[in-house]
């Protein structure tokens, strides 16, 4: 059984207290006033004030996004060049993320991202006021607590600073009702992220103390970007920008070594270990494969290259918490499982053969009928077929096939195990059975779409036997927020922004080496669109693509960002696979939310340029 140890405690802690009866609470006489200045007692107070912030980073990436939650929705890339929402729940365009005339300054996915990141740093503020509030018996956990804050504060201004420039600065948990708050410039805010991450990374641990927790390898990855992100907003004027990054990605590299050999749960041949009757030795997998199978993900299992992970709970874990009584469709769950095969992929239930391929005594879906339950147990819900999605995001074109074109196409983590293109009829009474089913034979062939291993696992070893009629619930799957692959990459773009191409296709070729890849680049193949490409092949669905996207431009002199708009335009759902929004991008940021700039009613937070 996985280790939760005390990050899943004190969410449990945290989660019980909303059961609380409110009507009682109001009538009870209150026994204490807590102040700032009395709400921390003891130290152990500072770590369950950090429990707080450990589960706002669940809900703005531990949900990745699957559910269409705003924030790791639209961070994750909703909208973007790499997903959308499915073409037919999206009204052919009219509903997807990357209908552009539909954002305004009043929509929740923006307000919602402020609001986290500004929880977030609320928390951490706390903490540090906290931390020199109460006695120490132990100095060492002191600087422990206050370097994960000075992290999680840290990484929520760089997240602000890419998405929305300039934003304020808060460095002090505070009481009373500010209205005046004005913005600092995007530059100063990359440069309080940076100190902030800085000062985690020399306190830090080298490595997690328990699954789950930051240390220094998280630090310096995201040093790196807002080095990155500082670079680029003020053309390096200090000249050392890229080279700072550089030096602080090289760090967490050697902290955390690629995995370059077959490891862990599903690896071993002499292996007689089984689940639900499958064999944990997968003898087609490869070492990319490896990555994303359970129990594969933490650093304490030897995968060197995790660098941060969100620590899910296993099925034992979640039922011993009591948060059982939580059910969807008859399952246990709680907002840290991970439920991407049910809300990423393609819904194959949905799929109709065209009229003429359709067959007396046969379904006219190729994936319902007459199926081998003991072969596919689910049947049209099996593991095989990605489980029970209802598939509210999928890849643009772009994701599932551009990037894979021509000499991109042999390159392991392309392979059918890492993303699965070709899937037969199960439907026993059709004579196509055991066939392939091709796109062009459906009535919708865009519905036909890959299924990436990095969210449905296709063969029921990974899955608690409570799962197999639906398989909903990835029971003790957890889920990447950095890997040090993503390192490499931002070290290839600081290389490559530094003038150092040769340096740059080393690093990209690192990765792409890694991955089997036949296709090396030279120095001279290298660009900003090079390195995008290969972020997403590598991170699919783990990167946090918007953030990547907008740090691209400046916001000076009305900001410019041409290398977003580039990728939008060309490689967006609704602009480019199924083209509804025409329309050109006059922003290069993230609109400020209007009812914030209205609720600071005492100074004026401005918007910011290309939005009405």
């Amino acid at each position: 059984m996985k280790s939760y140890k005390r990050i899943f405690a004190g969410l449990l802690a945290i989660l019980s207290l909303g059961s609380c009866n409110d009507d009682a609470f109001l009538k009870e006489e209150p026994k204490t006033i807590y102040t700032t200045k009395t709400a921390f007692e003891k130290s152990s107070q500072v770590e369950s004030q950090l429990v707080t912030a450990y589960r706002k980073i669940f809900s703005i990436h531990g949900y990745a996004i699957e559910s269409l939650a705003p924030s790791p929705a639209l961070l994750g890339g909703v909208g973007s060049d790499v997903t959308d929402i499915f073409h037919s729940l999206a009204g052919q365009g009219a509903g997807g993320w990357s209908n552009y005339a539909a954002w305004t300054t009043s929509d929740g996915k923006f307000s919602t991202v402020w609001d986290d990141f500004y929880k977030l740093i609320s928390f951490s503020n706390l903490v540090l006021m906290g931390a020199e509030n109460v006695e120490w018996t132990d100095e060492a956990e002191k600087t422990y607590d206050i370097a994960q804050a000075r992290f999680f504060r840290g990484y929520s201004y760089l997240r602000l600073a890419e998405c929305f420039g300039g934003v304020p600065i808060v460095d002090q948990f505070t009481e009373s009702l500010k209205l005046d708050y004005t913005r600092a410039s995007r530059e100063d805010v990359y440069k309080f992220a940076i100190e902030d991450l800085k000062a985690a990374a020399e306190r830090l641990p080298a490595y997690p103390k328990q699954d789950g927790k930051v240390a220094q390898g998280a630090a310096y990855h995201f040093l790196a970007e807002a080095y990155l992100g500082l670079g680029v907003e003020t053309n390096n004027s200090s000249g050392d920008n890229y080279s700072k990054a550089a030096d602080a990605a090289k760090k967490t590299i050697a902290l955390h070594p690629l995995m370059t050999n077959r490891f862990g749960k599903r690896a071993d041949p002499d292996s007689k270990s089984s689940n639900n009757g499958i064999p944990a030795y997968k003898p087609d997998g490869n070492v990319f494969y490896d990555l994303f199978q359970v129990g594969n993900y933490a650093y304490s299992a030897g995968n060197t290259e995790s660098v941060w992970i969100i620590d899910i709970p296993g099925y034992d874990e979640l039922q011993a918490s009591g948060l059982s009584e939580g059910m969807y469709s008859g399952y246990m769950h709680s907002g840290q499982i991970y439920y991407l095969t049910q809300f990423v992929g393609p819904v194959f239930r949905d799929m109709r053969w065209k009229q003429e391929l359709r067959e007396e005594g046969a379904n006219d879906c190729p994936f319902l009928g007459d199926i081998d339950i003991d072969k596919y147990p689910g049947g049209n819900l099996s593991a095989y077929l990605g489980g029970s999605s209802i598939g509210r995001v999928t890849p643009t074109t772009y994701l599932s096939d551009k990037v894979w074109e021509g000499d991109y196409w042999n390159d392991m983590r392309n392979d059918s195990i890492n993303i699965c293109r070709n899937f037969i009829c199960l439907d026993r009474s059709h004579s196509r059975h055991g066939t392939i089913v091709k796109a062009e034979e459906l009535n919708d062939p865009k519905g036909l779409l890959p299924l990436s291993a990095k969210i449905a696992m296709q063969d029921d070893w990974g899955w608690h036997s409570s799962a197999m009629d639906v398989h909903v619930a990835q029971y003790g799957r957890d889920w990447y927020v950095v890997r040090s692959s993503e390192t490499y990459l931002l070290l290839a773009e600081a290389l490559y922004r530094d003038g150092k191409s040769e340096d740059a296709a080393t690093a990209i070729n690192t990765v792409r080496s890694r991955a089997n890849a036949s296709k090396m680049f030279s120095g001279s193949e290298i660009s900003i669109y090079t390195i995008l490409d290969e972020r997403a092949r590598e991170l699919s669905y783990e990167e946090r693509r918007w953030p990547t996207l907008l740090r691209m431009g400046s916001s000076l002199n009305g900001g410019s960002n041409e290398v977003m708009k580039k990728q939008l335009l060309q490689n967006a759902m609704y602009t480019s696979d199924f083209p509804f929004y025409t329309g050109t991008i006059e922003w290069t940021l993230f609109p400020i939310p209007v009812k914030y700039i209205q609720m600071n009613s005492e100074a004026d937070l401005g918007q910011n340029p290309g939005w009405k």
